[in-house]
């Protein structure tokens, strides 16, 4: 049977003659082909209603620098194609009630789409009502978040005994690790030795962390040059993790770092950064000048002890008062003190049972007992 197929796109009517027998893709064929017809002018119209679409046609219009006829074509071609109803529910338009927001009605006109964004939280309203110095949402949102940050990084949290639990287990057999509840770690960190014996440690590493860290929480794993392709690979082997940068500090001088057969003298250590889903912390530089002092290369409790310089700035960085570091590497027990002394809880293990003794008996010194 032959007659008309017509179908309605956003840039207007495409009319044709053929078989009836137009498929749901086909048809999402063509609403791919209209949508590819939109002007760029159409096509910032609707990003910008994405994110204000409560705002009039003339405010839209008057910070595009387009005709407010165009905005309103292009909103109702959003309204009919069904997939928008969401963004003019007003359930959700408390904000607009906000008495900032009453008192300067025409700042929304001169808000961009991240501004509008950020204008949206309430938080940010209130914060701009007590500053009214403040006349940009992004300003007061930045501000807003860094005095989040600053508090939780002030909070003073005690630390006992009983927060700290450290025990033989070999990282790669994650059956092993079953005494620690799933998603508990908020901060992993890992100095597994720089040879090519840490590649199925890594693998294990990353399988345990996958499964104990929170979402959201970052794996650190120190490690040196030699290797290194290898060790990203077996870090990224499990799926759950992805790999987030590649952070740099350097040797203490003096350190052993010279590799005569590739006639390389190494300055610096990698930190390799993988994040269980999206990372949510603070931006951190990825550059960290620790230890600075060339007698950072104490070795009294491991032949590969980190320094707790460097250790103690990792955790800080990544984490704050309260949280939980780990470490299944702990050798000489450098992660679980600083740990403590900033004011974490610590969960740790090794597979040497000696370093796990070490690492209890350096713990309980600080909490008053003699060994």
């Amino acid at each position: 049977m032959r007659g008309f197929l017509r179908i309605k796109l956003d840039t207007g009517l495409i009319i044709g003659t053929g078989l009836i027998y137009a498929s749901y893709a086909k048809i999402c064929v063509w609403e791919v082909i209209g949508i590819a017809k939109l002007t760029d002018k159409q096509i910032k119209i609707r990003e910008y209603l994405k994110s204000a679409w409560n705002l009039s046609d003339r405010s839209i219009a008057r910070a595009l620098g387009v005709s407010h006829s165009t905005v309103g074509r292009v909103r109702k071609e959003m309204q009919k194609s069904g997939r928008f109803d969401h963004l003019s529910n007003t359930a959700d338009n408390e904000w607009m009630n906000h008495p900032y927001i009453q008192a300067n009605k025409g700042l929304l006109e001169t808000l961009n789409p991240r501004g509008l964004r950020a204008i949206k939280n309430i938080e940010v309203l209130d914060y701009m009502q007590a500053h009214p110095q403040i006349k940009s949402p992004c300003v007061a949102q930045a501000y807003l978040a860094r005095e989040k940050r600053q508090q939780r990084k002030d909070t003073r949290v005690t630390i006992s005994l009983d927060d700290v639990d450290i025990r033989v287990a070999d990282v790669r057999h994650v059956e092993q690790f079953d005494w620690i509840e799933d998603g508990s770690i908020d901060l992993c960190i890992c100095d597994p030795p720089w040879d090519r014996t840490s590649i199925p440690i890594c693998e294990g590493i990353s399988r345990v962390a996958a499964d104990k860290l929170r979402d959201g929480g970052s794996l650190l794993v120190l490690t040196g040059g030699s290797h290194l392709p290898d060790i990203i690979n077996a870090l990224s082997a499990n799926k759950r993790l992805r790999y987030h940068w590649l952070l740099t500090c350097p040797l203490p001088q003096g350190s052993p770092a010279s590799v005569s057969r590739l006639k390389i003298q190494s300055k610096v250590r990698f930190v390799l950064w993988y994040v269980k889903g999206t990372y949510d912390g603070d931006i951190v530089s990825d550059y960290i000048n620790r230890p600075n002092s060339s007698s950072a290369t104490d070795k009294t409790y491991h032949e590969w002890g980190a320094p707790e310089e460097l250790i103690s700035e990792l955790i800080e960085r990544f984490s704050n008062p309260g949280d939980t570091v780990a470490d299944w590497t702990v050798g000489g027990g450098t992660t679980a003190v600083c740990a403590v002394l900033l004011g974490r809880k610590f969960i740790g293990s090794d597979v040497d049972e000696n370093a796990v003794k070490t690492t209890l008996r350096r713990v309980r010194q600080l909490f008053g007992y003699a060994r």
